[in-house]
């Protein structure tokens, strides 16, 4: 049973619950002295038998100590560690953002440039916390967090254990899916578990798959084991060979066949990549999204606001609506308009979080902003100009182009971002050029 929600720990005030897992809870609190959002994290007490709590406490606060003084720019910084009731609280950096695998949920796939930096920066915050005894343990998209800027933070350390302490022996600690064959097998662990997972991660980001697949836990566990890992250029031929060198190394069975530390990693992926250019990267990425397998990216139409409108009109829209509920309104956006498709979607959806006095007055405000012309989405573009629009694009994207063009109209502001986008879904770049000039 999860633990009574504290009203405060410490100075710090307990607001929420920002999520749960099977170790423990983190609340959403408020550091009064420097008035900031923080992030609390404790163990579940039922993990803490009397007789091991003592144990337990000692174990968490040299942990804490151990992280905290790990400053790098890749991972959640700790700010404090407190002990209330007999309960351990870590208190650390609060950060609005997606996870890799709201990244991985969000279509298309990252291309080969994302992916390297997003790989480079998980190894490189990696390599901080090895440096300094610390075995995360429990690597995944999930404990990796992408902030809007493009930086990347681990967090989560919350069952990492300290070297020095002895406690890296003995126990399934992870999530299965990125579990080393070590884990399965209750081996003793060291930092080449966590790189082990970090290739499964890079393995997700080139082909949208896990490289184990298994239908429960001991198959799951036997193929780890074995080392039955799908093949890398069986999925996405058009990838560098090097790659798959590199995913075959970092998800070795015998920890000593990988890499021998996070930096080799890294050094092996930015060198894999040296000579691939922006483009090429754009244009691999394209094409394993768009390969007939079960990752393949929806159509256009099954995109979402994030993806369809213009970030001018999006903006526009977020600050109307901190006018009613304030600050959260960055995040309220961000997470509406990765769920819906429409522009009617995402104002019903947006209207339910403020007041009953305030919706209609909101409703209107965005469709006067976005020109209230839902079949010609307010740019004063008459049935001529788009169904121009739709003969051009008709020989790149086949019928489906006059439903997009129609859409996309409905949720841009200007002639410009209509061209925009529509010049998005033209793979040729000469046509792609010629489109904007001709219709722009």
């Amino acid at each position: 049973m999860p633990a009574e929600q504290p009203r405060s720990v410490g100075k710090y005030r307990v607001d929420s619950v920002l999520g749960e897992g099977a170790m423990g809870v983190v609340y959403q609190g408020h550091d009064p002295d420097i008035d900031r959002i923080v992030a609390i994290k404790t163990l579940h007490a039922h993990l803490m038998s009397d007789s091991e709590r003592a144990s337990w406490l000692e174990r968490f606060a040299r942990e804490a100590r151990a992280a905290g003084r790990v400053l790098h720019g890749n991972l959640v910084t700790i700010f404090d560690y407190l002990e209330q009731d007999n309960q351990p609280y870590l208190v650390m950096e609060y950060i609005e953002s997606e996870t890799i695998g709201d990244r991985l949920r969000r279509p298309p796939l990252p291309t080969l440039g994302e992916t390297q930096s997003i790989m480079v920066q998980m190894l490189s915050g990696l390599e901080a916390i090895h440096g300094a005894g610390i075995v995360h343990r429990d690597v995944k998209p999930a404990n990796a967090l992408l902030l809007p800027d493009g930086r990347l933070k681990i967090a989560d350390f919350g069952v990492a254990r300290v070297e020095s302490l002895g406690a890296t022996y003995g126990g399934m600690i992870g999530t299965p899916d990125y579990m080393s064959p070590e884990q399965f097998a209750g081996k003793q662990v060291d930092a080449r578990a966590d790189l082990f997972a970090a290739g499964v991660i890079m393995f997700e980001l080139l082909t949208g798959r896990k490289p184990f697949q298994a239908a429960g836990l001991g198959e799951l566990s036997q193929k780890v084991m074995s080392g039955q890992a799908l093949a890398l250029l069986d999925l996405a031929p058009e990838l560098p060979p090097s790659l798959d060198v590199i995913i075959r190394s970092a998800l070795a069975v015998d920890p000593a066949a990988r890499f021998e530390n996070a930096r080799a990693f890294s050094n092996a992926i930015n060198a894999a990549l040296r000579h691939v250019d922006d483009a090429a990267m754009s244009a691999m990425a394209r094409t394993i999204v768009s390969s007939p397998r079960p990752a393949a990216a929806p159509s256009p139409l099954s995109q979402t606001m994030a993806d369809l409108m213009p970030r001018s009109a999006m903006e526009q829209i977020e600050r109307l609506l901190a006018h009613q509920i304030g600050p959260i309104a960055k995040h309220l956006m961000r997470k509406v308009s990765s769920s819906t498709s429409s522009t009617d979607q995402l104002v019903e959806r947006l209207s339910a979080e403020i007041t009953p006095e305030q919706r209609e007055a909101f409703r209107k405000s965005v469709k006067e902003m976005l020109g209230g012309s839902k079949t010609q989405g307010g740019l004063g573009l008459d049935e001529a100009t788009l169904d121009a629009m739709t003969k051009y694009l008709l020989p790149h994207l086949g019928p489906i182009a006059k439903v997009l063009v129609r859409r996309t109209a409905k949720t841009v502001t200007s002639r410009a971002d209509l061209c925009q986008s529509l010049a998005g879904h033209i793979d040729n770049d000469a046509a792609r050029t010629n489109f904007l000039k001709e219709m722009g």
